[in-house]
């Protein structure tokens, strides 16, 4: 009968009722001229009543009398603690106002609360398990939005971290799981870095690897003018639809090493600064600029009306019909080292080029290349094949340098002594 009582509505309505005028009168003070009005039932709090600021002041309610009588005095707590505050103060000053800087340096460098460590001159915070340092980093690098508003990058093992403190890095903060780490890192003098010891879990607990090193570091992002640019060939790498973070991480690691100038990122590629591509990448990002996130209607920002542009296209005709018909040659059959400027542009192998490529070729008097293969392979991964191209560029232009310098030699000797000498003595060499 119970049962059949609480399937009907009116039976519902009438506890609820009586639910409420029972905390009415728990509440005398406020109830006395203020009717409370109830919320709809199937929000997530229920709360008996709500008063306004107006209802309050009309029922002349002293709010200060019924939260001491609620919640206690706090105005002695506030007193105290405002004093304490103040004695630590005056406590702590320092008539050395150069000491006193020291000191508030040293509170930014590591929290007072945590306890600091030595080993071999070198001081380092131990954290504990559900210590919030290290995750706060983490979540700072964990998309592609964070990474650029808090301008950090997180590199993963003693290599990467080695290769970025020998381009000139400094780190902002270094988390180690073993005193020998940090022996292991050529961490320069003089700066005060800040070093947190913490337990392996929590290293593998927020690492996206299997086998996770016990040291990571967290960088700012290297700008343009910062990285060293001497020993470059005149060759651009854009990317268009690359997706792909290993991808990614092989085509800035190439480009490095031939000794491209610029790798330019056209929007809808993958981030450079994703931790898998950084990994992919090997030290590849500190030696080269990179501009990200470029359209084509900016291509004045990053290319010259005199670049040549050649396209990294595996299929021998063209699918494409914007620009009209580009000419195709194998890669080793272009005559690179007779321009001024390169451009090499390497698509995605799923979207592979777009349009936007193949008409920015057709208004720089450019052309497709391709690499011939055998076994019925129809494609090579996009960094395998930009390595063979840019590779093949690099020494034709190595060529065409080392026989400019045998030309001089030649012409010294020449105007130096009798020709004919010079002549027998090269044919005899």
């Amino acid at each position: 009968m119970f049962t059949k009582l609480l399937s009907k509505p009116i039976f519902r309505l009438s506890v609820v009722i009586l639910v409420n005028e029972n905390i009415l009168r728990a509440t005398p003070v406020l109830a006395k001229d203020v009717k409370p009005r109830n919320f709809a039932r199937w929000s997530a709090r229920k709360p008996s009543k709500v008063f306004t600021t107006d209802e309050i002041s009309s029922a002349g309610v002293d709010t200060d009398e019924f939260f001491k009588s609620e919640f206690g005095n706090t105005d002695n707590q506030d007193k105290d603690s405002s004093q304490q505050h103040k004695g630590g103060l005056d406590k702590g000053a320092d008539k050395n106002p150069k000491k006193g800087f020291e000191k508030v340096k040293e509170k930014q460098l590591y929290p007072p609360w945590k306890t600091v460590h030595s080993a071999e001159g070198t001081d380092y915070v131990v954290l504990e398990e559900h210590d919030f340092t290290f995750s706060k980093m983490m979540t700072h690098v964990g998309n592609r939005n964070m990474r650029r508003k808090h301008d950090l990058m997180m590199l993963e093992g003693k290599r990467l971290n080695n290769d970025a403190l020998k381009a000139g890095l400094v780190p902002k903060k270094i988390f180690f799981t073993q005193k020998n780490y940090l022996q292991e890192l050529n961490l320069p003098s003089g700066l005060n870095i800040p070093l947190f010891k913490l337990p392996y879990k929590t290293v593998k607990l927020w690492s996206k690897l299997d086998m996770p090193p016990g040291i990571i570091g967290f960088y700012g992002i290297p700008k343009e003018e910062d990285i060293n640019t001497s020993d470059t060939i005149p060759v651009k790498v854009l990317c268009d639809n690359v997706r792909d973070p290993g991808n990614m991480g092989s085509i800035i690691r190439v480009a490095a090493s031939v000794g491209c100038t610029q790798v330019i990122l056209m929007k809808g590629c993958t981030d450079p600064w994703d931790s898998k591509v950084l990994r992919s990448a090997a030290g590849g990002h500190f030696h080269i600029p990179i501009l990200m996130d470029m359209t084509w209607k900016e291509k004045e920002e990053f290319l010259h009306p005199s670049d040549l542009v050649f396209l990294a296209d595996s299929n021998t005709e063209q699918k494409h019909p914007a620009g009209g018909k580009l000419p195709h040659h194998m890669y080793y059959d272009v005559d690179y080292a007779s321009n001024s400027s390169i451009v090499v542009v390497i698509g995605g192998e799923t979207e592979g080029l777009s349009y936007d490529a193949f008409s920015l070729a057709a208004h720089h008097k450019g052309s497709r290349v391709s690499i011939p293969m055998s076994n019925c392979v129809e494609s090579l991964n996009s960094g395998c094949a930009l390595s063979v191209i840019l590779f093949e560029i690099k020494k034709q232009f190595l060529t065409g340098m080392t026989n400019r310098i045998t030309g001089q030699m030649i012409e010294s000797e020449e105007e130096m002594g009798d020709p004919e000498e010079s002549r027998s003595s090269r044919s005899i060499g």
